[in-house]
């Protein structure tokens, strides 16, 4: 759920000693200049490219964030891009502990590889507000792309782990230890 606070999540499992793939990293990664995936992106969205070949990523968004169909024809364009750089990181690393930061770890379909899901999540409202002040957005842009995800309903369903972070950040962090130490401990 954007806004929640994955990141902070993550960076508390990095300092417990987790590998942590940060999978929005990798999608910029698969989708710069010159890349097999940002060639098949501009095939399927016209006007997406930057003068200089790169991608311009508010253009493709004001594109897939308020069309449903067009946003699943990005995410099957990119997933398969993403998930095979995803598992080649977990396949070149010797800690047993590697962390997904995956915002689309659902719809991606790669949750398949995962031996347990930490989800985090928070009121929508509050979830608004994080990502108006993130990425200096609108409120109209930050709703029109919680839309496009799913409710914190579904997130709670889905995980082994559900991190509610309605609070301080400092109550993010004792909850996200505390799940690094029983992720350790097997439990």
């Amino acid at each position: 759920m954007s806004g929640a606070g994955k990141t902070t999540v993550s960076e508390v499992f990095k300092e417990n000693g987790f590998e942590v793939i940060n999978c929005d990293m990798v999608a910029r990664e698969v989708t710069e200049k010159g890349t097999a995936c940002l060639k098949e992106i501009a095939e399927k969205f016209d006007g997406v490219l930057n003068p200089d070949g790169t991608l311009d990523r508010k253009k493709l968004g004001s594109i897939v964030f308020s069309d449903k169909e067009k946003l699943k024809l990005l995410n099957d364009t990119i997933y398969p891009f993403i998930s095979y750089r995803v598992i080649k990181g977990i396949e070149n690393t010797d800690n047993n502990y590697v962390l997904l930061d995956a915002p689309t770890l659902f719809e991606s379909g790669i949750d398949f590889i995962c031996d347990g899901v930490v989800s985090v999540v928070c009121d929508k409202e509050l979830s608004v507000k994080r990502i108006m002040a993130r990425d200096n957005i609108s409120e109209e842009a930050a709703e029109s792309r919680l839309s496009s995800q799913h409710d914190k309903s579904f997130y709670k369903e889905k995980s082994s782990f559900c991190i509610e972070n309605n609070d301080t950040a400092d109550v993010l962090q004792k909850k996200a230890e505390e799940i690094a130490r029983q992720i350790k401990r097997g439990i």
